[in-house]
């Protein structure tokens, strides 16, 4: 069982005189909450050092499925944060409908205190789905090809490309093959100020 870090768990190391707390992704699980109270206390929250981290036999760590929906996040006391990308394990994204096989995960939210949300999405020919944009969104093609249909039309990025996707837009996250991006939304909290259509994404 994974060891929880809470607020509460935050405040003690403080109290303890302890300004660092050692959270490796693969044993712990750290709460929002948790978060935002180490940002606010000056509060490290990081994975271990490679020389601390316990070693697995071969055989057990290749049985070992990653956990979804996880990435190894460090937050230096500035509120600089880093994301571990080789430590990112994508979650489901269940909003665009049954039947669809996408991954998700968001890496910066409001719950960091960020204007903006951040995070990646992954999803193949067969998954391509409909949305309504209540926020901005950049996009940032990691691997494959992104078609975003809009208006009867298409325009395609490739790996290394950038699009931008106006608020309002009607569209269709599609691919002809398999896509994986990075996604920027503005703002964080749009789901907060707009009722949203029926298929509006959650708060991420």
């Amino acid at each position: 069982m994974k060891r929880v870090i809470t607020e509460e768990t935050v405040a003690q190391e403080l109290a303890a005189g302890r300004r660092r707390i050692v959270a490796p992704a693969t044993t712990t699980v750290v709460t929002p909450a948790a978060w935002s109270k180490a940002r606010e206390l000056g509060v490290a929250i990081e994975g271990a050092p490679a020389s601390v981290r316990p070693r697995a036999p071969r055989a057990a760590k290749a049985a070992r499925a990653p956990e979804p929906g996880a990435a190894e996040r460090v937050v230096d006391p500035s509120g600089v944060m880093l994301v571990r990308g080789r430590s990112v394990r994508l979650g489901s994204f269940t909003g665009a409908g049954p039947g669809k096989d996408i991954g998700l995960l968001d890496l910066v939210t409001a719950q960091d205190g960020a204007p903006m949300t951040a995070g990646i999405m992954s999803w193949a020919r067969e998954d391509s789905f409909a949305w309504s944009l209540d926020y901005d969104e950049i996009d940032l093609v990691l691997e494959g090809v992104l078609r975003i249909e809009v208006d009867g039309r298409a325009v395609e990025g490739r790996a290394g490309d950038v699009l931008y996707i106006p608020k309002g837009s009607q569209i269709v996250f599609a691919t002809p093959s398999r896509v994986r991006v990075f996604y920027v939304t503005y703002p964080a909290d749009w789901a907060a100020s707009a009722s949203g259509p029926p298929n509006a994404r959650p708060a991420r």
